[in-house]
């Protein structure tokens, strides 16, 4: 042979013919002017579409690992290369030379052949080579034939194979390649270069296994990009991530922490998007957590293991919350960022899973609620027939690799590995699975809830063949069939459309029950009481800058909470508030001036400055979520009912794709049903080891008390003394228990009134239990002079204990004790009052479906049921002229109505009708008994006839009707049946039969 020139321009435009399979070669290159060897080894595999591979390289000083990718069919190099040198990750590309050099390489040719790897002898058996043989050389001990050819007339190469194979197997499988430059002008920058690349094996697999063990898919593995570092490329095509198909989720996580710290935490989680709800329950070794986040609320509520409730502000490194504070599933489970397809991998520690990967490489992020420099995070996928929570695919898998950047050296540096393991993913979207897992969690501040009754009409359209115009259809006429059979979209789009429209947290939705009828549906929803929001938001003093002061939007306000409320009603965005006062520190009085105060926020966040020379002093609130305003705006119960109402006439759609169909809201209906049963916080113990003191005055005995239950009940239903507070005493089996009259407050501060004994306990009634309270009224007339009470309990017990009292006014620290009934022409609206007037409902019941529609004696509007029942109990006086019934009408799109009748529908000759939510109600017959023993003995010590009574007592409606409140007619009434039934009644004491303690 005679040599030849080739005329192609480079190495790296020769085809890269490798055979099909999988290939490893390990080799050697040593640059004999430096002195210096680099160990290599090279994995490829090559199936369709792709040849890739992977070139690790290592010296005594450095180390380096090489991708690259190649065309199956016609074997073009795609001229990248992605380098991996410690935690970074470069992109190379190629043109005429390489845009870069590999760290600590100086040499161009050197540069190359690393670039290139061994593989390069698939390269050499190319037909625009010509050579020629070369003189036999020993190489490692071995005589070896050889050939040599030049590039570009300065770039010789020559390789070497054993002397007993042919030439075309030895160009195959050569045990050494010489490279050497001679003219400094054939490759730039290059100088003299001799470098010499030892082959030690050559394998090539068609199969499975390596003869070392190695397997074609841990080649297939390694050849692909690394996860974890986060490449500005990869070498995979632009194949996009999966895409989330559902809004609601729940799944079971395995989470491994490894680096700086290390843990293992197995969490369930819950996620609703749609509904903002997200809870978390997670073990640790020795110790367990859950979390609620309610997101609309931008509340957290944290939950013990005794099932106690800690409530918090949620922060912007809640999880699943991106950086405007919205709650989205892409966001919960890493999905948000911007992913490129690494490839398909063997996931190893899933029973080496196939999977296909990608990764998105996140900088200053939250991680876990702290702040990394660096995040790479990484998603394996497993195929799948079932869409089930992914198109096509199952999330299996995501690894989250944490850096560090160090300034000195200008590198990330690898800190922890967060790696999350998914299993048992389900799409459940209905209301009793997030019910389901707060059921047991009591968020509410009371035990007091709101039935509303939705009537809903509902109407099924057909769509044209454009999908853009809706008509109705008679054959779809039978829409309550239809949605009879698809329950599970009617609650949750009611949920979603209806419910959820106004500020109420969806914890605050006990129950959702249904009904249909043959035109209508009836959603009956269980609203519970606020949670817990007074001390969520924590103010930070600090010393605010002038400046921050000037940027400020001010308005004024008395104090911290008079600020806060005027804020929340801003319909700008508020992330910061700020209340400065004049605060006298060295006295630690704090003295408010109007003129010097000032109330306002921040329009930037980025405008707080502090300043401890001159700054100052103010009190700062961080909304990290802007939800002051929605805090501020959550319904109170008795807000829930009118905010509804609102809604009657709107329409609404459903996301049933079977059948198009629309709902509307025709009205909504007060169905709250007073709870009048015992109560788990029916008593509290005021003192221990102690008794009340015997004065048969104040403090009687009970003689055949047996258990705490019987004295209790000996106390709630006592006509002897009006009992608040009582003692219990077991010693060894000898029972002791005593009623009184004496308040709590009384009991617990004078010890004139009981008797110490370590046996025994006193104990305080919820006198409270036995009113009905309206918010945000007040009396127009004033009932008393106003007495100092720090809680409404407090009133409610002087109240209970006093002749005098029938109700009770209560305005923020003080209450007023009055002899009136509530009505609403009597009240007006006041934002701190509160009026609780006497239950007695419990002492009627309902009559059946008909109503009474005969003379009634008094019609009254925006009466609860309780203030309905007290009014008809007050006139109730025993002979045919007193209230024997009344007719309650809940408030729906119209006022609730209380309507007095002296009939009953028990009597034939009553006129009645069907009641439809209206409801007859009579008192019951124990009631009657003693209201007649009551009614007897009023008129014994008035000496007045029933029928004159009750001509007085109409003059007294009539005369308050036509000053627009209500005259005392009431009180007088009630005090007379009170007053004439402790004269009468016998005084004795039976014990109860249920002898379970409360």
């Amino acid at each position: 042979m005679h040599l030849l020139t080739v005329s192609l321009n480079s190495l790296v435009d020769l085809p890269l013919n490798v055979p099909e399979g999988s290939s490893l070669i390990n080799a050697t290159l040593t640059d004999v002017n430096g002195f210096k060897k680099y160990f290599i080894q090279e994995l490829i595999s090559a199936t369709d579409p792709d040849i890739k591979g992977k070139i690790s390289i290592s010296s005594d000083k450095d180390s380096y690992s090489i991708h690259y990718k190649a065309d199956y069919h016609d074997y073009v190099d795609s001229k990248e290369r992605l380098v991996i040198h410690g935690t970074n990750c470069l992109l190379f590309t190629y043109k005429n030379s390489w845009d870069k050099t590999l760290p600590g390489i100086d040499k161009p040719l050197l540069n190359l052949i690393l670039l290139l790897g061994p593989s390069i002898l698939y390269r050499l058996d190319h037909s625009s080579f010509v050579w020629k043989s070369v003189a036999d050389k020993n190489i490692r001990g071995l005589m070896m034939k050889g050939a040599s050819a030049e590039m570009n007339k300065n770039l010789k190469i020559t390789f070497y194979y054993k002397s007993h194979y042919d030439y075309q197997f030895g160009i195959e499988n050569p045990s050494r390649i010489e490279f050497s430059v001679h003219d400094e002008a054939s490759i730039a920058n290059a100088g003299k270069e001799n470098l010499i690349m030892d082959i030690y094996s050559i394998q090539d697999v068609l199969g499975t296994y390596f003869d070392n063990g190695i397997s074609a898919d841990q080649i297939k593995n390694e050849v692909q990009s690394p996860p974890g570092i986060g490449c500005p490329h990869y070498l995979s095509g632009n194949k996009p991530s999966p895409e989330l198909r559902v809004y609601h989720i729940h799944y079971t996580m395995d989470e491994r922490i490894k680096g700086s710290t290390t843990s293992r935490t197995l969490s369930e989680v819950y996620a609703a998007q749609q509904y903002h709800f997200l809870r978390i329950k997670s073990s640790m070794v020795g110790s367990e957590s859950q979390v609620i986040y309610d997101y609309r609320l931008g509340v957290s509520f944290h939950i013990g293991t005794d099932e106690s409730v800690a409530v918090a502000s949620i922060d912007s490194n809640a999880p699943g919350t991106n950086v405007n504070g919205k709650f989205t599933l892409h966001n919960l489970l890493m999905c948000d960022g911007r992913f490129k397809y690494l490839g398909r991998i063997i996931l190893e520690h899933r029973s080496r899973l196939p999977v296909e990967a990608w990764e998105s490489v996140q900088f200053n992020v939250n991680i876990n609620g702290k702040k990394v420099d660096k995040a790479v995070v990484t998603q394996y996928f497993a195929s799948s027939q079932h869409d089930d929570i992914f198109y096509d695919y199952t999330l299996v898998s995501t690894k989250i690799s944490i850096y560090d950047y160090d300034i000195s050296r200008k590198v990330y540096i690898w800190k922890d590995e967060i790696t999350r393991d998914y299993m048992n993913f389900q799409e459940v979207r209905s209301i009793e699975s997030i019910r389901s897992l707060t059921e047991k969690v009591n968020f509410a501040s009371t035990d007091e809830k709101v039935i509303l009754n939705f009537i809903l009409e509902c109407n099924a359209f057909r769509r044209t063949p454009t999908w853009l115009v809706e008509t109705s259809d008679p054959a779809y006429t039978d829409c309550i069939k239809h949605t009879e059979d698809r329950v599970y979209w009617l609650k949750g789009d009611f949920l979603y459309f209806v419910l959820l429209v106004q500020p109420v947290s969806i914890l605050r939705i006990s129950d959702i029950q249904y009904r249909f009828t043959d035109t209508k549906i009836e959603m009956e929803v269980t609203f519970l009481d606020l949670p817990h929001l007074e001390y969520i938001f924590n103010s930070k003093s600090m010393s605010v800058s002038q400046e921050t002061l000037d940027k400020m939007i001010k308005i004024k306000a008395n104090n911290e909470d008079e600020c806060l409320e005027k804020l929340s009603r801003y319909q700008g965005t508020i992330k910061y508030g700020l209340f400065r006062d004049c605060m006298n520190i060295s006295t630690q009085v704090a003295i408010y001036r109007s003129l010097d105060l000032a109330c306002g926020y921040l329009r930037n966040p980025d405008d707080l400055k502090e300043d401890t020379k001159q700054g100052q002093s103010c009190s700062v609130y961080l909304f990290p979520l802007n939800n002051l305003r929605r805090v501020k705006e959550e319904l109170t119960l008795d807000q829930i009912h009118d905010a509804y109402l609102q809604d009657v006439g709107r329409n609404y759609p459903s996301f049933n794709v079977d059948l198009p169909i629309q709902y509307k809201i025709i009205d909504v209906i007060d169905k709250t049903k007073r709870e009048t049963g015992l109560k788990d916080d029916i008593t509290s113990q005021i003192r221990h080891n102690a008794k009340l003191k015997l004065d048969d005055q104040f403090t009687l005995a009970v003689p055949d008390a047996k258990t705490f239950a019987d004295c209790y009940r000996n106390c709630h239903d006592s006509d002897q003394v009006s009992c608040i507070t009582f003692s219990f005493c077991n010693n060894d089996g000898k029972i002791d228990c005593r009623v009184s009259s004496l308040q709590a407050s009384d009991v617990a501060s004078r010890d004139q009134s009981v008797e110490v004994d370590p046996k025994c306990g006193i104990y305080s009634m919820s006198v409270l239990d036995n009113y009905s309270r309206k918010s945000n009224r007040k009396f127009k007339t004033q009932l008393s002079t106003e007495i100092e009470k720090d809680f409404a309990h407090s009133c409610a017990e002087a109240c209970h204990a006093s002749s005098e009292c029938v109700s009770f006014q209560y305005c923020d620290g003080s209450c007023t004790f009055g002899n009136l009934l509530y009505t609403d022409e009597a009240t007006e609206y006041d934002e701190e009052c509160m009026i609780y007037t006497p239950k007695v409902s419990e002492r009627y019941q309902k009559t059946g479906n008909k109503i009474v529609t005969s003379e009634m004696m008094i019609v009254r509007t925006k009466l609860t049921l309780d203030q309905c029942a007290s009014l008809c109990y007050a006139l109730s006086d025993g002979d045919e002229l007193g209230c024997k019934s009344f007719n309650y009408c809940p408030k729906s799109r119209s006022e609730s109505s209380c309507s007095l009748t002296h009939f009953s529908v028990k009597s034939p000759d009553t006129k009645t009708t069907d009641g439809g939510h209206c409801s007859n109600y009579e008192l019951k017959v124990e009631s009657n008994g003693k209201k007649g023993k009551e009614s007897s003995s009023t008129k014994v010590i008035k000496g007045t006839t029933g029928s004159g009574a009750f001509g007085i007592i109409m003059l007294f409606l009539f005369v308050g009707a036509a000053l627009g409140f209500m005259a005392p007619f009431a009180y007088s009434k009630i005090k007379k049946i009170h007053d004439a039934a402790k004269a009468n009644d016998d005084f004795t004491w039976k014990r109860q039969q249920d002898e379970q303690p409360l």
